[in-house]
């Protein structure tokens, strides 16, 4: 598949027009007409193309121009759809359903496209993991829109550029079955991300899901959270370290899937080798729940482990709310909390004014507890592995501040992690 780079993006080709002219300066575009006017797409027919292409999974946050995708999505049994909390969780799910042996999309409005920056250059490109991003054009200059929309709408396709993640710019005259599959067959060949945009008022709008005079008000529908017991406590005698606490784990989990937070963390996660059923994230900090949440989705069959630290969720923690409303059965949320950004220098986070178990009770985690102490490191984790199966468990583990001795980043190039986990999780089928 060719490209052909224009003066602001980079454009995959998909018909002989978009070759040979900048899609960001075509204020006129060809449109369809009957009787004289206008005639938008059918959203279904992009819907369609999506799945004909392999797109099985897509994670994303709303937008009025995207809303058919969204109520398509959220209908329709032939993908697996999760409301994100914002744009980067949406790329790190879509990329947690491709190291799980899927193919993600991450749906968002161009407004909040500048979230989604950090995952995609920290964890999607450089790790080599194709992620379809499908953005509304707010703001697109020429057009009429609110004046907050203009900056990013100006800004759009050049950011595409910028990442070096080709675009196309969905119109009426685009062959959207073509456009889409031209997409997903550079990300394929490629193992990078690729981008289409879509333009308001290409699409015809989408009916809302219901009246909403008729329907009971969604908070208080079936989906409201489950009701949960107090967080429990275990503890007793000094901090252990994350040391001990990985070790106390790897003991009891020696083939489970896991996904560990950037830092120490992973460092020492990476020291056992043990890429075919530990990922470990170097960047995207914060991203660890989501990631393992779209790995989770696509490979329910298979207990998933999220070694997470205070500072990286205390960055997301929204995600807490998108897993406790999915509820993966077999996800396991570990917090090693040693209140600092150990591997910046040891600044202090806030997390002794946070309870992490609490909150995640509060956004629907079916158990959750604390374990202040070395002494009640056994139980606490034999606790967590009993609860597995019924939804999703998170384990919050005070620590100290030592570090082991000369960790190291991980041996293996992102893309070589990436390409091993994956293969990993293929084998487990």
């Amino acid at each position: 598949m060719s490209r052909a780079v224009g003066s602001i993006s980079t454009v995959l080709q998909t018909s002989p027009e978009a070759a040979t002219s900048d899609p960001c300066a075509r204020r006129c575009p060809v449109h369809r007409l009957t009787g004289g006017y206008f005639v938008p797409l059918d959203p279904q027919l992009f819907f369609r193309a999506l799945l004909a292409a392999g797109i099985n999974g897509l994670a994303g946050v709303p937008c009025s121009i995207l809303n058919h995708l969204t109520l398509e999505a959220e209908a329709s049994s032939e993908i697996d759809y999760i409301p994100a909390s914002v744009e980067g969780e949406a790329v790190s799910a879509a990329a947690g359903m491709w190291l799980g042996g899927g193919l993600g999309a991450a749906m968002m409005q161009n407004s909040g496209l500048g979230n989604a920056v950090n995952p995609l250059v920290s964890l999607s490109i450089p790790y080599e993991i194709p992620v379809l991003m499908i953005v509304s054009w707010r703001g697109e200059p020429g057009k009429k829109d609110a004046v907050h929309h203009f900056p990013m709408g100006a800004a759009t396709p050049g950011i595409f550029e910028l990442l070096g993640i080709p675009v196309t710019v969905l119109r009426e005259e685009t062959d959207l079955e073509r456009a889409v599959a031209d997409a997903v067959a550079y990300m394929q060949k490629e193992r990078r991300p690729a981008g289409l945009i879509v333009p308001r008022g290409l699409f015809q709008k989408a009916s809302t899901a219901s009246d909403s005079s008729e329907r009971p008000p969604p908070i208080l529908g079936d989906g409201a959270r489950p009701k949960s017991a107090s967080p429990l406590v275990f503890g007793g005698g000094a901090l252990p370290s994350r040391s001990n606490v990985l070790a106390a784990w790897m003991e009891r989990h020696p083939e489970d899937l896991a996904v560990s937070t950037t830092g120490f963390m992973s460092r020492e996660v990476s020291s056992h080798g043990l890429v075919d059923r530990h990922f470990p994230m170097q960047g995207s900090m914060g991203f660890a729940a989501a990631i393992g949440l779209g790995l989770a989705r696509t490979v329910p069959q298979h207990a998933v482990h999220v070694l997470d630290g205070d500072g990286a969720l205390i960055m997301r923690l929204g995600s807490l709310a998108t897993i406790g409303a999915m509820a993966p059965k077999r996800f396991v949320h570990l917090v090693v909390d040693n209140g600092t950004y150990a591997s910046t220098g040891g600044q202090l986070t806030v997390s002794p004014h946070v309870d992490f178990p609490a909150a995640a009770l509060a956004c629907g985690y079916r158990a959750a507890a604390s374990c202040r102490g070395g002494d009640g490191l056994a139980e606490a984790l034999d606790w967590a592995a009993s609860r597995a199966g019924a939804g999703p468990v998170l384990l919050q583990v005070a620590v100290n501040e030592r570090e082991a001795e000369g960790l190291e980043r991980p041996v293996l190039s992102p893309q070589e992690i990436a390409l091993a986990f994956r293969d990993g999780v293929a084998g487990r089928r």
